[in-house]
């Protein structure tokens, strides 16, 4: 049976309505293949930190009921995997909820817990602070099906190593109260309204805390006069946190606060280390999931985008994923899941062809995703005006074009195995074929490789659809250029 997206869009319409209820999504973890791409530089982070900064109280205060959108799933319509994912602020109608579920975002990565603020001063019995928690934005994710990625960040004034860090390394001697905190925060959280499965330890830590604000969303646990950046240190806290974590929710997923990860062929900088150093120090058994993170960048013309820190990349994330599978094979981790926790191409200035290229972004990034293994993709953010353009959304919650092209690419890949290389094209014309499980056909996903355009005859009985899945043709010939392609055939 051909594909028809007119069908599944028809499907995606239909929700129900329901008052609470629904407990989180069905987990499927895929098998990692090898692959990796890109960092942001440290000098970036007073920016960034706007865009990651908590949304007015107003913003994130929940209304009297809860809304929960349930997609109708056909007779023996497995599962889709769980790749695509988004970071919100508030995880709210009024911060893009709506949005998310209407384009079957299944990971919601989010800011949830602020150690600092939680225990900032140190007692005993511990004292936890938990109405600075955003519960409301937890139980929302939740009541829908989400699985929540749960950052856990920044270190209270009495537990740090370097006085006034608060992105940096917990003292060696406050480790055990961490462990602590993480117990009672998880067995708080874990449970039923919040079921929270996934949690983060830090943001970025492979950046050297002189390069950031002591404030700073980049996690800062780097450390320039180590051969390994401080990796080993943060084993160190691995080994605290991670017993403590899976003593009392055996089923959490720990994962590795989402690494910035420059080349490592980069210079003599030691930064690149960092991840190995983590294994060198003994860290391998105590995580789950490689998280990083791979940005692109707008290359200055229509369709032109790439990542300047691993040169000839273009979203960055095979590059990435082969560079993290070598290290872990070396260390016998060859099997650890991998999650790339923020992606985006980023915008100097909002201008038409740039946001016009983040929109060609997003089917090379998810395919590029499926293609690798990733156990979820995760795309910064929902709204985000504040720093390099890549918000989906408006603050007023208006589509930009790269949601318009994320909706699509979520339609076409949501449910689909990869095959290998697409084949049966042009010279110059590149892709990667999948599979649907549904038994509805297959999915190519074509470009240009250099951006010329290029005619592609289309296959018997196959149709062509553009980046905001629009109909193009369904026989005879078209031209591809930069911008993806999605080929469906039987």
């Amino acid at each position: 049976m051909m594909f028809q997206k007119e069908l599944y869009l028809r499907r995606k319409s239909l929700h129900t309505l329901l008052t609470l209820g629904l407990a989180g999504g069905l987990l499927i973890f895929w098998l990692l293949a090898s692959q990796a791409g890109a960092a942001l530089p440290a000098t970036e982070s007073g920016e960034r930190a706007a865009a990651y900064a908590n949304p007015p109280s107003s913003v994130i205060q929940a209304s009297g009921s809860m809304t929960v959108y349930l997609p109708l799933v056909a007779r023996n319509f497995p599962p889709p995997p769980p790749v695509f994912g988004v970071q919100m602020d508030a995880i709210t109608n009024s911060r893009g909820l709506a949005q998310a579920i209407e384009a079957e975002m299944h990971w919601v990565r989010f800011s949830a817990f602020h150690w600092d603020k939680i225990e900032p001063v140190r007692t005993e019995p511990p004292t936890y602070h938990w109405e600075v928690v955003d519960e409301d934005s937890l139980q929302n994710a939740a009541a829908n099906g989400m699985e929540v990625i749960a950052t856990i960040q920044f270190t209270p004034l009495w537990a740090q190593k370097t006085g006034g860090c608060y992105c940096g390394p917990i003292k060696q001697d406050a480790l055990d109260e961490f462990a602590q905190f993480l117990q009672a925060l998880v067995s708080r959280y874990s449970a039923s309204p919040y079921n929270v499965r996934y949690w983060e330890l830090g943001n970025e830590p492979d950046v050297d805390p002189s390069q950031v604000p002591a404030n700073s969303v980049f996690g800062c646990w780097g450390d320039r006069e180590d051969e390994y950046f401080g990796g080993r240190y943060y084993a160190e806290m691995l080994k605290a946190a991670y017993p403590a974590i899976k003593a009392v929710a055996p089923q959490a997923q720990v994962l590795l606060g989402g690494l910035l990860l420059d080349r490592p062929s980069g210079g003599s900088d030691t930064h690149p280390r960092f991840f190995e150093g983590i294994l060198e120090g003994g860290g391998g058994p105590y995580f789950d999931i490689v998280s990083f993170h791979a940005y692109s960048y707008y290359g200055g013309s229509l369709g032109q985008m790439g990542s300047g820190k691993w040169p000839g990349a273009v979203t960055a994330v095979p590059e990435k994923v082969a560079f993290l599978r070598g290290v872990l094979e070396q260390y016998g981790y060859g099997n650890k899941a991998l999650m790339n926790t923020e992606s985006a191409l980023l915008c100097g200035e909002d201008t038409t062809d740039c946001l016009e290229t983040q929109a060609m972004y997003i089917p090379r990034a998810y395919a590029d995703a499926l293609a690798v293994g990733l156990q979820g993709q995760v795309y910064f953010a929902m709204i985000n005006e504040g720093w390099r353009h890549t918000g989906l959304l408006l603050s007023d919650l208006t589509p930009k074009p790269v949601y318009n092209a994320y909706d699509a690419a979520s339609s076409f890949l949501t449910s689909v195995v990869y095959e290998g290389t697409a084949t049966g094209y042009p010279a110059g014309v590149a892709g990667y074929a999948f599979r649907r499980n549904d038994g509805a056909g297959h999915v190519d996903v074509i470009w240009s490789s250099d951006g010329n355009s290029r005619s592609v005859t289309l296959p018997g009985s196959a149709s062509a659809y553009d980046k905001y899945g629009t109909l193009v043709a369904s026989s005879g010939t078209i031209q591809v250029d930069y911008s993806p392609v999605y080929v469906t055939r039987p």
